[in-house]
């Protein structure tokens, strides 16, 4: 299985380029639905290189960052406590937050050893928040030229099955677990794209990422080639899921 822990660091400044952030509707939403008040105390869990941190420190009073990666906890905003640490072992004591938020990292956690890890530092009753930006317009994130599909087609995906997203096991991992039943919402995170940063979001992609060197700078100037236009659509929606702990 690719280790998330080390993958992305090699393309940290990428990724904080090109990945796209959160919605400010999305945020409202869980922040209403938790009831989550400025003075609230809340953990980015497996938070990158802090897109979704920032966002969080905007808004409440303490914000804790957890991050495994050096290279991308480097890039994680110095306003907030940042932690070298995973979602299997939080460095923190038992009812620590109101609410934690796992931005684009839940469906890389060991479950097991996460979810009781995540339930202890949370108050009762807290909240956690899980958030995905997903494709709304078909299976590429952006509307490139087809040459672009079919260079990343030819990838192998190196991902675990149960590791993705759209296996949905993450969300069976929660089944029989201290939390209620997950609510869900999708909302519209769309825009558009330089090329520059269209590169960079390609390369933080974990099946790009974690390509040899030379064959993924190979990659990356057969796809560069094929962006002559000046900006590209984006047709993102972000896939919003609540819950709160059922004691």
């Amino acid at each position: 299985m690719i280790d998330s822990t080390s993958l992305f660091g090699r393309v940290a400044a990428e990724y904080d380029f090109g990945r796209p952030s959160w919605p400010s509707a999305a945020l409202d939403l869980v922040e209403r639905e938790l009831q989550l008040g400025p003075e609230a105390s809340v953990l980015d869990l497996g938070a990158g290189t802090g897109k979704l941190t920032q966002l969080l420190l905007e808004r409440f009073a303490s914000v804790v960052a957890v991050e495994p990666d050096a290279a991308m906890r480097a890039l994680i905003p110095r306003e907030a406590h940042v932690l070298p640490a995973a979602a299997e072992q939080i460095p923190m004591p038992g009812d620590s937050f109101a609410a934690v938020f796992c931005g684009e990292s839940f469906h890389w956690f060991d479950w097991k050893a996460a979810i009781p890890e995540i339930a202890r530092v949370l108050v009762p009753h807290g909240g956690l928040v899980l958030l995905w930006n997903r494709p709304s317009g078909g299976l590429d994130s952006a509307d490139w030229p087809a040459a672009v599909g079919e260079a990343l087609n030819r990838l192998l995906d190196p991902i675990p099955h149960e590791h993705r997203y759209l296996s949905f096991a993450w969300r069976d991992a929660l089944t029989d677990s201290p939390f209620d039943e997950l609510s869900f919402e999708s909302v519209r995170n769309a825009g558009v794209l330089e090329p520059e940063r269209l590169l960079a979001r390609i390369a933080s992609w974990s099946h790009v990422a974690s390509l040899p060197d030379d064959e993924r700078l190979a990659l990356l100037e057969e796809v560069a080639a094929q962006l002559t236009a000046p900006r590209y659509r984006a047709t993102l929606e972000t896939h919003v899921y609540w819950t709160r702990l059922s004691t």
